[in-house]
């Protein structure tokens, strides 16, 4: 039931009533056909509990430097002293009414798109709320290090909302960490509204633990001609489901979506995207890399929404895939819904092991069999990488991938293929 006692009671309310009537998805919903969340929705843990006073300096370890570090531990935000010129954080919760942005929160993240949003709308204690004024140009990306640590199993609903000015420019740098070992739930989501001729760039680096199941949206509206760059880089959880929610409302607005996955073990992600074109001249880039080893699994299934009267949109999608396993499965399901004429639309997706022609030209040139197919991966997970732009947070993926990849290659053996008999 909503906790919350006044902030948002009625919404909640609403989303609670909505989540009641849907229930959780299972395997015979289309859009979860291949994830099943149902062994890590931990319906039996109690809700996460609002946690005392904390201070940055309790987690110096992992700020970066040149940036704005912004901690939430659980769902609760501490804020940093000293904000760049026009950037307000708050933390909303039962006991605060205003909302700097002036936007509505639940606005861009509709409940009824999603039983998990309907949940986390009902659920959620505080929401963490960023506002970029009009025309600011923030030089040093913002630093959202979201831990998750308890004593116990807890259910936790995390919630931000970001609204950027008309003619603002912000880079967001988000780190989700989990270091407790304990099997949570955790349900987040993430809205933002990005204003004319606004940009904004955000990356994700998810390294929660592997007991962890997630289910997390990031709902973006955009308006006329302003840009978002969204890219992530899922390392962690043993669940994970991602949903990317994008409505190019106006003329001019542009997106581009990249995804890089790593799972082992049993680890399962799915990257699930909707890019709405909603009007005429935008356009959409999504580029989804997974690397699949053992007994893991990934889900990938992209939609680009090109509604009627959108003429002139330019909507690409690829995904690609390596299987390092024969253990390991992928399911891939790009997608074009299309209502348009004067469009250019392309999709498509591969899923293959490490090609033997470039591993026996590197074995050629000196180099042993595996570490020759080290190096092919690291390539082909390279052009995702280079997507974050920014030398250290470059750097710092760098050094997740390198040691994910090592976990990877600790249970791998590149076996030759089995000659074929000719008679």
């Amino acid at each position: 039931m909503p906790s919350r006692s006044s902030f948002l009671m009625g919404e909640a309310t609403q989303a609670w009533e909505y989540f009641q009537e849907t229930g959780y998805p299972n395997s015979k919903n289309e859009n979860w056909r291949f994830s099943n969340p149902e062994a890590w929705l931990q319906k039996d843990a109690p809700r996460v509990q609002k946690n005392g006073q904390n201070s940055l300096q309790e987690f110096s370890s992992l700020i970066q430097p040149d940036t704005t570090p912004v901690f939430i531990f659980n769902e609760s935000v501490v804020i940093p002293d000293e904000l760049p010129e026009g950037v307000k954080i708050v933390g909303l919760y039962s006991e605060i009414q205003e909302n700097p942005t002036g936007e509505t929160i639940g606005g861009v993240a509709d409940f009824h798109i999603s039983p998990f949003i309907a949940e986390n709308m009902a659920l959620f204690q505080d929401c963490t709320v960023i506002n970029i004024s009009e025309g600011c140009k923030i030089e040093n990306p913002i630093h959202i290090i979201h831990l998750i640590q308890a004593e116990n199993t807890q259910r936790i609903f995390p919630r931000l909302f970001l609204n950027v000015g008309a003619g603002s420019e912000i880079t967001i740098w988000e780190t989700e960490l989990g270091n407790d070992g304990h099997p949570h739930f955790i349900n987040s989501v993430t809205e933002s509204i990005i204003h004319e001729n606004a940009h904004l760039k955000w990356t994700t680096l998810q390294q929660r633990n592997k007991e962890t199941g997630q289910i997390s949206s990031f709902n973006a509206a955009l308006e006329k001609n302003a840009t978002v760059c969204y890219s992530s880089f899922e390392f962690g959880g043993g669940f994970i489901r991602k949903d990317i929610n994008i409505y190019l409302h106006s003329i001019g607005s542009e997106c581009e979506l990249n995804s890089l996955f790593v799972p082992t073990g049993k680890q399962h992600v799915d990257i699930s995207t909707v890019v709405h074109h909603e009007s005429p001249h935008c356009n959409s880039r999504q580029l989804v890399k997974g690397i699949l080893g053992d007994k893991s699994s990934g889900v990938f299934r992209g939609l680009a929404n090109v509604y009627k009267k959108a003429e002139k949109t330019d909507a690409q999608q690829s995904n690609k895939n390596l299987i390092l396993s024969p253990k390991a499965r992928m399911n891939s399901i790009p997608q074009l819904e299309i209502y348009e004429d004067d469009v250019k639309c392309t999709h498509g997706s591969t899923t293959g092991q490490i090609d033997e022609d470039s591993l026996f030209y590197l074995q050629s040139r000196g180099i042993n069999r595996k570490d020759a197919a080290k190096l092919m991966v690291r390539g082909f997970a390279n052009e995702m990488v280079e997507k974050a732009g920014h030398p250290q947070l470059k750097e710092k993926i760098q050094s997740a991938l390198a040691e994910k990849l090592e976990e990877v290659f600790n249970h791998v053996y590149i076996q030759r293929p089995v000659p074929t008999a000719h008679y």
